[in-house]
């Protein structure tokens, strides 16, 4: 999977892919978790570019899901911030 020509309006991101030697182009939206630590991108639509089809299996679509959003612990991250702010005297 190639992910390219990233393309962000506000909430929404389009993505070109290229799977299996066929293009897609990809619609996601940004979905901010409620207590505003991170959140992830929804897939709201994708479709082959040369024929028109959706014809991705789910695991496919997971896959692209899992490579575009990100996994950090927003928590421990954030304690390591405080604590190297903390070793340099800015708090």
């Amino acid at each position: 999977m190639r992910l390219s020509n990233f393309i962000l309006h506000n909430d929404i991101l389009l993505i070109h892919a290229t799977i299996n030697n066929y293009d897609y182009i990809f619609t996601v939206k940004w979905a901010t978790v409620s207590d505003k630590m991170g959140g992830e991108w929804e897939l709201k639509s994708y479709i082959n570019n040369s024929t028109g089809k959706k014809d991705l299996s789910e695991n496919v679509l997971q896959q692209f899901l899992d490579q575009i959003n990100p996994q950090w612990d927003w928590k421990s991250d954030q304690e390591q911030l405080d604590q190297a702010l903390e070793q340099d005297g800015i708090s």
